[in-house]
């Protein structure tokens, strides 16, 4: 049981460490990237820096609230004033999460990337059943029956969409672990005894 509880946790700081490292760093590096260097992902695209700035801010206040949460016992009375302040603080960070952090990705996708209906971003076809991107090789791949055309501004939504998504569900198991934090897992074997104190053999 413990080595699987350890096992979770490792796996969870990979998760948590590769989306870290995409997120500062790989999204970073693309938009320095000349335009077109690579074939399927943006590259050469200016980087929004309000929407890292949320980012960062939203993960330094969850770090935070577990921080202060291992540090309380659970039990612990709670004034007016560290209820106040606790109430405002986790106010901001679902602010942050819900509703900054959307906003400025979707201003980013808008202003910065330029992600209009009518940037396509790929299309298949019976005619032509590979991918396509761009606006011109797109449209002319799809010029068969049942074509199928996906545009950037469809490609904003989906992700705008996905960070709803990972945040109810961030939020519903950040809830669970807390009010779980300090607990100790409950143990299957009882010790057996004797009314003199001394434990009971087993019988050969």
């Amino acid at each position: 049981m413990r080595d699987k509880a350890q096992l979770l946790r490792i796996l969870g700081v990979l998760v948590v460490g590769g989306f870290l490292a995409t997120i500062f760093i790989v999204v970073p590096v693309l938009g320095q990237l000349p335009k077109k260097e690579l074939r399927f992902i943006p590259t050469g695209f200016p980087v929004r820096l309000e929407f890292f700035v949320a980012l960062f801010a939203f993960i330094a206040g969850l770090a935070l609230i577990f921080f202060v949460g291992r540090r309380r016992p659970p039990g612990t009375p709670l004034t007016w004033g560290e209820a106040l302040v606790s109430a405002t603080f986790v106010f901001g960070v679902l602010l942050l999460g819900y509703g900054v952090i959307p906003n400025e990705w979707l201003k980013w996708a808008d202003n910065q990337l330029l992600w209009r209906p009518d940037r396509i971003w790929f299309a298949i076809s019976t005619k032509l059943p590979v991918f396509f991107t761009g606006s011109n090789a797109a449209v002319e791949a799809a010029a068969g029956r049942g074509r199928i055309i996906v545009s950037f501004q469809a490609l904003r939504d989906i992700i705008a969409a996905t960070i709803y998504i990972l945040m109810l569900a961030a939020q519903v198991w950040l809830w669970i672990a807390f009010q779980k934090r300090g607990r100790r897992p409950a143990t299957t074997e009882v010790a057996r005894t004797s009314t003199f104190g001394r434990p009971v053999v087993k019988r050969a």
